[in-house]
C-alpha cells in the first residue's frame, strides 16, 4: 500500500525532498514506516529521529497521520491505510 510521507524544515533538508510516496506492506504501523525511512536516509536522519541507543523517536517531534496527532491514536502503533499521510514535524520556534 502507499502511505505518502512529508517532510519539514531539518528532516526536509535531511532527506532532500518535501514529500514522498513509500511503498509498505498491509498492516504496516508509525513505527515500521518510521524505521524503514531511516533505513533509507542513513545516520544523519536516524540520529536526528531516534534518541541515541534507542528506536524510541526523540520526544519534541510530533507526528501527523492524516493531521492528526499519533498521540490521540496508538502512538508508533497507529496501523496505516492506503492513502494516509504522515506528516513528520519538528520543533516549531518563534518569537
Amino acid at each position: 500500500m502507499k502511505i505518502k510521507v512529508k517532510f519539514f524544515a531539518l528532516v526536509r533538508e535531511l532527506t532532500g525532498k518535501r514529500e514522498e510516496t513509500v511503498e509498505v506492506d498491509d498492516g504496516s504501523t508509525v513505527r515500521t514506516l518510521l524505521d524503514r525511512l531511516a533505513e533509507e536516509y542513513g545516520a544523519k536522519f536516524q540520529e536526528y529521529l531516534f534518541d541515541p541507543g534507542s528506536t524510541k523517536p526523540r520526544g519534541y517531534l510530533q507526528f501527523l497521520v492524516d493531521g492528526r496527532n499519533i498521540v490521540l491514536m496508538q502512538g508508533l502503533d497507529t496501523v496505516l491505510k492506503e492513502g494516509n499521510s504522515l506528516a513528520i514535524l519538528p520543533p516549531v520556534g518563534g518569537g
